[in-house]
């Protein structure tokens, strides 16, 4: 089949040349903060997603793309291989050159405008180049016309197939039932503590000791590396080159869940199978079972005793003159205490729900016009104080702490959410056939779980998409009801409930 070899040509130089911008943002965050020459970063990234935008959107990619949409009998990679073409050009032939490229360039100057702003707690400086990339996202939805109203437009391109009305279908129920949960796990009488994470953790211990942890979870530093960024993130510049970062500025030990987190999403990068390297499928097949890889890791395997009961006894070695002495079973109360808290990252498994349902809600509004940007710390703490009962002191821990919407990421959030629950329905497969999983963290072993999600989740890249890739997982759609049962079975225990 000539015209699926012509296919998978093209569009392995489109990710070659989307590697080479991810290399540039990655540079951008990890080494130039503080450089006066982001606005030269920024023109050097428009450049690259011009050329993108040139190659997608040629004659040639939409002629070859028809002929291999006349073929039959094609095998499950060449046709979500067409699949992913197509949907890539349909959306870059509607977009006009000067509007991706004015995307491009306002993203990576609001980039470095918000990480100033978020470290003066600022946010006056940052709403002109806010308000920019709000048009400028409402410009792009309009003319990619995915679904009728423009959020939902937004959240495809993050959550394939994915819109607003069902997502709300899926947050709407589960909201009252966190808060609910999360007053009832206040008002027991047997609290965790977790003043032990409030001493003084040196930084570079922390990161020292990440590393450690990304070795033993089968981390490939060959095929990767760790370094540190304002704001923890996965990116791929590769097939074969997945690299993480992570902060160590966080309270004790958001450094290693977070760590931990990225991992998740790295394991998924780097577990493609080979067939897909270089191809429009080397990636994972949505954010929302993106995200259930870095939750799972980060807090079902990253969070529970199995998993302390190997690593305390090495963090007692990094940091004795705080936990020498202390109990490991209450050090893992303490880090499953489940409390309201100000940062999305920082944030407990059960109020990290309200977080980003906060997101979304305001993201809609803020995207159909009902509110402006200049309101946002106002509407920010306000929906806050509904939903945690706790108002944020400053804008720098409440409406400017994430660096998606400078980035013009909107719509990206609620796949956070959707992450936590596709995690708990994953994973409770593969209890079924592994009853004893847990017990292999007691003895600092994890590569059973990963082989799980090599061989159900990772190795298919975005062969399947999310709703079909969950199907073929537990035999269901996604269902909220697993994530309830885990929160009930996990922190009952903890708070003696």
């Amino acid at each position: 089949m000539s015209e699926m070899k012509e296919l998978r040509d093209i569009f392995t130089e489109y990710m070659r040349l989307n590697y080479i911008s991810a290399l540039l943002g990655w540079d951008q965050q990890v080494n130039m903060m503080g450089y006066k020459n982001v606005a030269g970063r920024s023109e050097q990234i428009a450049l690259i997603t011009k050329l993108i935008h040139k190659r997608l959107v040629s004659e040639k990619t939409g002629k070859i793309i028809k002929k291999a949409e006349k073929l039959n009998d094609l095998n499950d990679i060449d046709a979500a291989m067409l699949r992913e073409a197509k949907r890539a050009y349909d959306q870059e032939i509607k977009l006009p050159e000067e509007l991706v490229v004015e995307i491009q360039k306002t993203a990576a100057l609001a980039q470095q405008t918000w990480q100033k702003a978020r470290k003066n707690n600022d946010f006056k400086s940052f709403i002109p180049l806010l308000e920019k990339t709000v048009e400028l996202q409402r410009e792009k939805a309009q003319k990619l016309e995915t679904h009728p109203d423009l959020y939902s437009t937004l959240i495809d391109l993050y959550e394939p197939g994915a819109t607003y009305d069902w997502i709300a279908n899926i947050f709407n129920p589960i909201k009252p039932k966190l808060i609910n949960f999360v007053k009832k796990l206040n008002s027991a009488s047997n609290k965790p503590d977790d003043s032990i994470l409030n001493k003084e953790y040196d930084p570079d211990k922390q990161y020292e000791l990440s590393y450690e942890i990304l070795n033993k979870l089968n981390y490939d530093f060959e095929q990767g590396r760790q370094d540190r960024s304002t704001h923890p993130f996965t990116t791929s510049l590769g097939s074969l080159d997945v690299r993480i970062t992570t902060r160590t500025t966080e309270p004790f030990p958001a450094c290693i869940t977070g760590t931990i987190h990225e991992c998740g999403h790295a394991l998924y990068e780097m577990g493609i199978m080979k067939d897909l390297h270089d191809t429009i499928l080397c990636t994972g097949t949505s954010m929302g079972i993106h995200e259930s890889q870095s939750r799972m890791w980060e807090n079902v395997v990253g969070r529970s005793k199995e998993f302390w009961m190997y690593w305390y006894p090495t963090f007692q070695k990094y940091f004795p003159e705080n936990l020498k002495d202390y109990p490991m079973e209450e050090f893992h109360r303490a880090i499953n205490y489940v409390h309201p808290s100000f940062i999305r990252v920082e944030a407990d498994e059960v109020t990290y729900g309200l977080h980003i349902i906060l997101r979304f809600e305001i993201e809609k509004d803020l995207i159909d016009g009902n509110i402006q940007v200049k309101d946002l710390p106002e509407i920010w703490n306000s929906n806050f104080e509904e939903l945690l009962g706790i108002i944020p002191p400053n804008d720098t821990e409440g409406v400017l702490q994430d660096v998606h919407w400078g980035s013009g990421y909107i719509g990206y959030f609620p796949t956070y959410f959707l992450g936590n629950l596709y995690c708990a329905q994953i994973y409770n497969k593969a209890l079924e056939k592994m009853p004893n999983l847990s017990d292999d963290y007691k003895k600092g072993e994890f590569s059973n779980l990963l082989n799980y999600l090599r061989e159900n989740i990772h190795q298919y890249g975005s062969i399947y998409r999310a709703n079909d890739l969950i199907q073929r997982v537990s035999g269901e759609d996604l269902n909220s009801a697993y994530f309830m049962e885990y929160l009930e079975k996990k922190y009952y225990p903890i708070y003696g409930l």
